[in-house]
């Protein structure tokens, strides 16, 4: 690793920098120093948020800081991701492919925002939310 390589934090490192992690925060710095960048995948916000469970005013506190860069994730790029994770669901003894918990989590708020349907061939990842649901 270079100096001035962007870092990347995953999900785990940013609930670390939210209970105060010295070299992350430290990190946080360096990125507002112009040394490097820090980039955060949309995904590793929302997995960090279902163990974090802080406010959007939180999240703004660190994702608006100079040098932070939120990655969001476009079709193209989640058809790459799917493929990089398809070997670590396959066989998983937790999660299972086409029901994983970030997945629902955005179909059910997608769902909510547009007023809309899931269409689903497993409609019990859905329960206990007030959407509509067609099963396929």
């Amino acid at each position: 690793m270079t100096d001035h390589q962007p870092r990347v934090l995953d999900a785990s490192a940013l609930v670390e920098l939210f209970q105060g992690h010295p070299r992350l925060l430290e990190l946080l710095d360096g990125a507002a120093d112009g040394d490097f960048s820090v980039a955060v995948p949309a995904v590793a916000v929302a997995e960090a948020q279902a163990v974090l469970s802080v406010s959007g005013s939180a999240w703004n506190a660190v994702l608006g800081r100079t040098g932070v860069a939120e990655l969001s994730l476009s079709a193209d790029a989640a058809v790459d991701v799917g493929d990089i994770a398809r070997p670590r669901l396959l066989h998983h003894p937790v999660h299972s492919a086409l029901i994983g918990p970030i997945m629902v989590g955005q179909v059910i708020w997608e769902t909510k925002q547009m007023g809309g349907v899931v269409v689903t061939r497993v409609p019990e990842a859905y329960g206990g939310h007030d959407i509509s649901v067609a099963v396929i």
